[in-house]
């Protein structure tokens, strides 16, 4: 349980993880079922992140009943190829979000500097020990009251993001929706202001929007 807390690290806030690679999958230590609650993050990478360390899993995480403000992404999940593990079963209610990044951000590619060309979306790969997934999110009740895009997903081919459900949000945001590599997204009940109408994706299927009313830019979304 962590409550009642304030975190304005520079880095990423209130953090999940479970060892990396190898070594984490021997030692093999989850995280999992864990509440964060009436709590509030400030200045930092993330408000809510679950890795980037992923190897032993990341499950059963509740949050809700929390505010960031001036944060860089709200609800952020890392992973890399070479990290193994990755994470499921993720929830949030009643957040309210002042950010300078995403709203919602997956990243599970990373970049050359910490893991070369794995880090290059294509070819796809071989599914390994060491592949990680990240599957099952579900949010409600969130206000976004400012923030750089509303979603932003990175998946792994090989590996794509599942199941993310949003229901009952209110969202501005600069940026619309862009995301690769991902599978069984719904947004039901929804208002959602933005400065860009695109909506950009790569290889996802299943994406649903149910009673979203957009406020965009002359009034068409670009998809």
């Amino acid at each position: 349980m962590i409550e009642y807390s304030t975190l304005s690290s520079g880095d990423d806030c209130f953090t999940m993880k479970a060892g990396r690679g190898e070594d984490g999958l021997r030692v093999n230590k989850p995280t999992e079922n864990v509440v964060v609650r009436y709590c509030l993050a400030k200045e930092g990478h993330g408000g809510i992140t679950i890795g980037s360390e992923t190897a032993a899993m990341i499950r059963n995480i509740y949050v809700h009943d929390t505010v960031f403000d001036d944060t860089g992404v709200g609800i952020r999940f890392k992973t890399r190829r070479p990290r193994g593990g990755g994470g499921e079963n993720f929830y949030y209610e009643r957040i309210r979000m002042n950010l300078r990044d995403e709203a919602f951000r997956w990243d599970m590619l990373g970049s050359p500097m910490h893991v070369g060309k794995l880090a290059e979306r294509l070819p796809i790969l071989e599914i390994n020990s060491l592949t990680p997934s990240f599957k099952n999110t579900f949010a409600k009740d969130i206000i976004v009251e400012n923030a750089k895009a509303f979603v932003r997903i990175e998946g792994i081919p090989e590996s794509p993001m599942e199941n993310f459900h949003l229901e009952n949000a209110t969202i501005n945001s600069k940026k619309l929706f862009t995301a690769h590599d991902a599978k069984n997204i719904t947004i039901k009940n929804a208002i959602i202001q933005s400065q860009d109408s695109l909506i950009k994706l790569t290889d996802v299927s299943n994406l649903k929007f149910k009673n979203v009313e957009f406020k965009i830019l002359g009034g068409n979304l670009i998809k």
